[in-house]
């Protein structure tokens, strides 16, 4: 799969806006590249969110993998609205684990390079 490097940041990118947006400071990002995937691990503190948007973000995240798309789609992002910029960071990753404790928004993606 070509540019795995660049797509990897534009999903960095997206989930980095998507923190900043919900009012997030003190954004971390910790990604480990090997030779057949990716994880992500991104947190952000924020006072307050609410269930409902953890269950979108839940579900955006984790909408099922498209391959097929993927060389297409990946080039669209910031082209679109929030949500829509989301369920396409969905098709490019496998999972997406999202956990909400003590202030912290905590995101671990994992994406296979195959």
């Amino acid at each position: 799969m070509k540019f795995n490097f660049e797509k990897n940041l534009r999903i960095v990118n997206e989930l980095m806006t998507y923190l900043h947006k919900l009012g997030c400071s003190d954004i971390n990002v910790n990604l480990h590249t090997e030779e057949s995937y990716t994880n992500f691990i991104i947190w952000g503190k924020i006072q307050e969110i609410n269930d409902l948007e953890l269950f979108n973000l839940n579900k955006l995240l984790n909408t099922k993998r498209q391959h097929e798309l993927e060389e297409y789609y990946w080039s669209l992002g910031g082209d679109c609205e929030l949500d829509e910029e989301l369920s396409l960071v969905g098709m490019m990753v496998d999972t997406a684990e999202i956990k909400f404790n003590d202030g912290i928004l905590t995101l671990n993606i994992f994406r296979s390079h195959s």
